[in-house]
């Protein structure tokens, strides 16, 4: 018996009733999907010379200078251990710099380099690309229901985490 990720990736899921929802499974296959859609987005980014991480980090700083490497961590959502090796790969390639915070020179501050944040309008499409091909054969109604379940289920599974 094939799995719905099977399914899934088989391209064999042309709709779902509720009957057919297994019980448990959901994880697994948001997992998939994730998980597929990264494997395409690292190679698009790879062809750049960059890793999936220090994509997310120099998209963080894309959006917001000077943040510390905490936030910077907060914000990706892995732990600031994980985000150290990225930031001295970045800082190796010339892609981001740091400064102490003018109004406390314990805290230290990323920002893109020149060279970094010339790199987005080659990185961005990369993604935008990978998010296209996620959405073939998605219309745009399939679309809007997708982002509004996953949102209701994130925000199930968050009420839960600020119990």
């Amino acid at each position: 018996m094939s799995t719905l990720s099977d399914k899934a990736a088989a391209g064999g899921l042309k709709s779902i009733t509720v009957s057919d929802a297994p019980e448990v499974g959901l994880g697994m296959l948001l997992r998939d999907a994730d998980n597929a859609f990264n494997r395409v987005l690292r190679r698009k980014l790879a062809a750049h010379g960059i890793s999936f991480s220090e994509f997310q980090h120099l998209r963080q700083l894309w959006d917001e200078q000077g943040l510390t490497q905490v936030e910077l961590s907060r914000r990706i959502g892995i732990e600031r251990a994980s985000s150290t090796s990225v930031i001295a790969s970045l800082l190796r390639k010339k892609l981001i710099r740091r400064s102490s915070a003018p109004s406390d020179k314990r805290k230290v501050l990323v920002y893109t380099s020149a060279r970094g944040a010339a790199l987005r309008d080659r990185l961005w499409p990369c993604a935008i690309e990978t998010n296209k091909i996620a959405y073939t054969a998605l219309n745009q109604e399939d679309r809007r229901t997708l982002f509004r379940l996953l949102h209701r289920v994130t925000g199930n599974l968050n009420k839960v985490l600020d119990e």
